[in-house]
């Protein structure tokens, strides 16, 4: 018989949001409750661990929720404290104080029924659904501190309690045959490993959205939307990928210096081919004023999209642009493939001795080893793309950062991508496992250079984009690499 949490919110509201605080989080994502159940389990305590992890380890649940509910047109407003800790306090920092005299707003959606449910398909162990019901029972709200609920854990028949036709919705697990259907939403959802991942986070004061990995979802009895779009050809037209020799990564803050020796590389291989790298715009970079033509990016490739993702490099890659010059891309391709055995090791600077390179081609079987390193994994088209590496805006945004969507949208248009649909921007973090946050000096090539913010986004496009997709300033040297992360994907 099915498992079954229900959670039954004391005010008809849901008070939680997207990760970029821009709207109602809706339906619930099975993910809170668990880190709820988490909260106020004994880390000490082994058998509420062994509970936990056999839940953590089942299929992801069905969410039953009300069908009629509205987000509300303005957001809901309070005066809260700052929460400040420091040793000596003064009047700019007690914790009573508000943050630039200014209350703190968050969205929330009406509900017809105060009612959120979630079902697992497998019964739980006897001992496994009493530790869960005790905890349930814990758990003092759901989303947000204000979102007071009462929390129940149950074993009941599939067929009690079934939706009347009309008052609730379904939201089920999709798998890879309907993941691409317009319409699909990605919640987070319980996954292996997540306790262990959940508790680290807490010693490392890490926030625990960042151990979160997304499951696409779609409304059961929802009739199928119209077929996607074609893809949209992105802005280059090859990926020439090369992994590093097995067991060796780099860091990522070495992006940049790992980029501009590649490039160097490739110029010495031009020159000493005898390639007038002088007339190679693309290759060199140095563009005349006026000059639209795309450049040359060279990349290094992160191990992001994991549950054990730890964001080092495994790999680069040089992308040539859709409208390169005929004759520069023969070259380019003679150098880095085949003469004198083609791109094989690689001199990074602070890095002792060359490292060596193994290409990758678009048909190389899919292992572990490569995965990351492989072309496909970078170029295929997609309506979603979510930075793996962050980029670094190509202007500041107005407003003191309030119009930072602006900015990035603007980043897209320079790449020569279309307008997104929607753009989704974290202050700090990233939306994707594993994904790195560089420090500022990992953001510069050169000394002087304007200090331009980074961020990790996610972005969505009306339909699908063929990679690799690069925004911001230094997009030709790796950083603003996305990677495509459309709702019917699985971790790599």
């Amino acid at each position: 018989m099915p498992f079954r949490i229900t959670a039954y919110l004391l005010d008809p509201v849901y008070q939680a949001s997207t990760l970029d605080r821009g709207a109602a989080e809706w339906p619930p994502h099975p993910y809170r409750v668990f880190c709820g159940l988490v909260s106020v389990a004994d880390p000490k305590d082994p058998v509420q661990d062994a509970a936990l992890q056999w839940l953590e380890r089942q299929p992801a649940p069905t969410v039953r929720v009300p069908a009629h509910t509205a987000e509300a047109l303005s957001p809901r407003g309070a005066w809260v404290p700052t929460n400040a800790v420091v040793t000596k306090p003064s009047h700019a920092s007690l914790p009573g104080r508000t943050a630039g005299g200014k209350p703190k707003v968050w969205p929330e959606r009406t509900l017809a029924e105060p009612v959120v449910e979630f079902e697992w398909s497998t019964e739980p162990p006897a001992g496994v659904h009493a530790v869960l019901e005790m905890l349930a029972k814990s758990v003092p709200y759901i989303g947000r501190a204000t979102g007071h609920a009462f929390v129940h854990a149950a074993i009941r028949p599939a067929d009690e309690d079934a939706p009347d036709e009309g008052l609730w919705q379904v939201w089920e697990p999709a798998d890879d045959s309907n993941g691409t259907r317009v319409g699909t939403r990605s919640l987070r959802t319980p996954h292996p490993g997540l306790l262990e991942g959940l508790r680290w986070a807490y010693e490392q004061g890490q926030s625990a959205y960042q151990q979160a990995r997304p499951h696409p979802y779609v409304l059961r009895g929802a009739v199928p939307e119209a077929e996607e779009l074609p893809p949209v050809q992105g802005p280059f037209s090859d990926l020439l990928s090369f992994a590093f020799p097995p067991g060796f990564s780099l860091d990522a803050s070495l992006t940049l210096k790992v980029t501009g020796a590649l490039r160097s590389t490739v110029s010495a291989l031009l020159d000493a081919a005898g390639h007038d790298v002088d007339a190679m715009v693309a290759v060199h970079g140095h563009k005349p004023r006026g000059d639209e033509r795309r450049l040359c990016a060279f990349l290094a490739y992160p191990f992001v999209g994991h549950r054990h993702a730890d964001g080092r490099l495994r790999g680069v890659g040089v992308a040539l642009p859709a409208d390169l010059v005929p004759a520069h891309r023969r070259a380019l391709l003679a150098i880095l493939l085949r003469s004198g055995g083609g791109l094989s090791e690689l001199a990074v600077p602070t890095v002792s001795g060359p490292i060596a390179l193994t290409y990758i081609s678009p048909g190389a079987t899919r292992t572990d080893a490569i995965r990351t390193v492989r072309p496909q994994r970078w170029t295929r088209p997609a309506r979603e793309w979510t930075t793996a590496l962050p980029m670094v805006l190509d202007h500041f945004p107005k407003g003191h950062g309030r119009e930072i969507e602006a900015s990035v949208a603007a980043s897209c248009r320079l790449a020569g991508l279309p307008e997104p649909d929607s753009i989704d921007v974290l202050h700090s973090g990233a939306y994707t496992a594993g994904a790195p946050t560089l420090p500022a000096h990992a953001l510069r090539r050169k000394a002087g250079e304007r200090p331009l913010p980074s961020r990790h986004v996610r972005l969505r496009f009306a339909q699908p984009i063929t990679g690799p997709v690069l925004l911001g300033s230094k997009k030709n040297y790796g950083l603003g690499l996305c990677l495509p992360t459309h709702p019917g994907e699985k971790p790599a």
